[in-house]
């Protein structure tokens, strides 16, 4: 079972550093054509990388006591990965006078892809 766990945590230490790779090309790419939506889309990026990045470190790289069950943590990793989620969707929205809300959902949209896509991706390709 370790080696299990231990090659899952070298897959999402590597799809968080092409996930942070991607956030800066996007970034830079949208704010070459369109500098006054930057900050909301990479509003929306943070928005849901940042709750990603805190359920990997949940599940994989916290120290835990041998007794808590796996499924306890992921229950708990996933509910405070919502729980950012929320207070940093309410906080972009608050705190942002102007907010460009197409672009803030393009890239939180985005970037819950690549969460999901490249993961799946890095299991099923050797590198």
């Amino acid at each position: 079972m370790s080696f299990v766990i231990n090659q899952a945590k070298q897959h999402y230490r590597k799809a968080l550093l092409i996930e942070l790779g991607i956030i800066i090309f996007a970034t830079l790419i949208v704010s070459v054509f369109r500098f006054d939506v930057t900050m909301s889309f990479l509003s929306g990026l943070l928005s849901s990388f940042l709750p990603f990045c805190l359920f990997v470190y949940w599940i994989f790289f916290r120290f835990t006591p041998k007794n808590q069950s796996k499924m306890t943590a992921l229950y708990r990793g996933e509910g405070l990965k919502w729980l950012l989620t929320i207070v940093l969707v309410v906080a972009s929205f608050k705190l942002m006078m102007n907010l460009n809300v197409l672009a803030f959902f393009i890239g939180y949209i985005m970037m819950l892809v690549f969460n999901n896509l490249i993961p799946f991706v890095l299991s099923k390709v050797k590198i």
